[in-house]
């Protein structure tokens, strides 16, 4: 046997170790990273309104949604994502997805409308969470 032999065996059994680690840590995300739906429930007469969201230096991107149009997209990584509307004369910043609050549901919603912004994850059952900020 040649001594580089001993070292190619050391270096192949860190190599599976790291994969079967990483294969371990896919296998205990329970449940899929949501889909989040802004929905844009805003009077049907007035501007549209404008929605940019991020994590950390993951642009999502910016839209402008009227009446009933949505914004949606899937989240990427476990961490925590927000947006940034603006809408007339009024704007908000909120989280849109918490790691802790939505990782164990598949779709998570977000009504956007005059008085606030209202949280659901079965489009049934909606609680305000944020409420829109003026100069």
């Amino acid at each position: 046997m040649s001594a580089a032999h001993p070292t190619n065996f050391l270096l192949f059994l860190v190599l599976q170790l790291c994969f079967l680690s990483a294969a371990t840590a896919n296998e205990h995300d329970e449940h899929p990273l949501p889909t989040v739906h802004v929905i844009n429930a805003l009077p049907k007469s007035s501007k549209a309104m404008n929605v940019s969201c991020s994590s950390n230096n993951i642009d999502i991107g910016e839209q402008s949604l009227v009446n009933g149009e949505v914004y949606k997209w899937r989240v990427s990584q476990r961490k925590l994502h927000y947006c940034v509307a603006i809408w007339e004369r009024f704007f908000a910043s909120w989280h849109a997805f918490q790691p802790r609050r939505d990782g164990n549901h598949e779709t998570l919603f977000w009504m956007v409308e005059e008085d606030g912004f209202f949280i659901s994850w079965d489009k049934a059952k909606w609680v305000r969470k944020y409420r829109w900020e003026t100069e």
